[in-house]
């Protein structure tokens, strides 16, 4: 069990969220987005939910940092792959989100305004 996570290790966990789109479509726009950082193999694991296993932590790192992602306009949530987590969209209990803001009072532009304006939708992540 060990070797076979270990050959995982690199791997992130893609959940399409908001609308079934073609396999084959998302299949190839995640090679065309994310494999200009390297080669990747990607996976269906199920609706809506694809693994992708990219050769090195520094190629899997850049997808993880380099976000939000989506596929035709629809939000693809990202995670790293680890040993016990679901890979079924039901159990994704929470998600990131980038929000834009706009209108902001100059008052409110530091880490504690923005933290408060943004705990409207859960907890900040910066």
């Amino acid at each position: 069990i060990t070797n076979g996570a270990k050959e995982w290790e690199h791997s992130i966990v893609a959940f399409l969220v908001g609308k079934k789109l073609p396999n084959r479509d998302v299949l190839q726009i995640l090679q065309r987005k994310w494999g200009q950082v390297g080669r990747l193999y990607i996976h269906v694991a199920g609706n809506g939910v694809f693994l992708a296993r990219f050769e090195n932590r520094q190629a899997r790192d850049w997808v993880l940092d380099n976000g939000p992602w989506d596929v035709w306009g629809y939000h693809l949530a990202v995670r790293p792959w680890s040993r016990d987590m679901s890979l079924s969209l039901g159990e994704c209990k929470s998600m990131p989100l980038w929000v834009k803001l706009k209108g902001v009072p100059i008052q409110f532009w530091n880490k504690v305004g923005l933290s408060y304006i943004a705990s409207v939708l859960g907890k900040p992540l910066h």
